[in-house]
């Protein structure tokens, strides 16, 4: 009887330490969705006219990385991949054509602030809200 218990004992140590969680949410969940474009500014001066624009991020394949799609839509649209990288985090975006862009980010209650600089040097701040859907039946 000893034995069987220090086998059951054994047993359901080895499968509780050698069990490998899966994580229940993706690793850039607060990113999927749509945003739109809110206030862009350049060089910390008044905000700039600008179009409507909006951003669409959505998985990848692997669930697990901080990898994922992106597509921009102004009056052109563009699109790739997205990723976090460093610390500082910085927000990547690597567009079908090659381009990198490298942004530092905040992303708190459903506002997205984007800081980088564009090619003409210039500092670019970018508010973005997130665009919530509620289905009802």
């Amino acid at each position: 009887m000893k034995r069987l218990l220090l086998l059951l004992t054994v047993f359901s140590f080895w499968y509780g330490c050698s069990y490998e969680d899966k994580p229940k949410y993706s690793a850039i969940a607060d990113f999927i969705g749509e945003w739109k474009l809110e206030i862009r500014t350049l060089n910390n001066s008044l905000p700039i006219e600008s179009g409507e624009e909006s951003l669409i991020f959505s998985e990848d394949n692997n669930f697990e990385d901080l990898i994922g799609r992106y597509t921009l839509t102004s009056d052109t649209e563009t699109s790739g991949l997205f990723f976090v990288t460093g610390l500082p985090y910085d927000l990547n975006f690597e567009s079908t054509s090659g381009e990198l862009l490298t942004s530092s980010f905040n992303i708190l209650d459903g506002i997205l602030t984007l800081e980088y600089q564009n090619n003409n040097g210039d500092n670019v701040r970018e508010i973005w809200r997130k665009a919530f859907y509620h289905e009802t039946e």
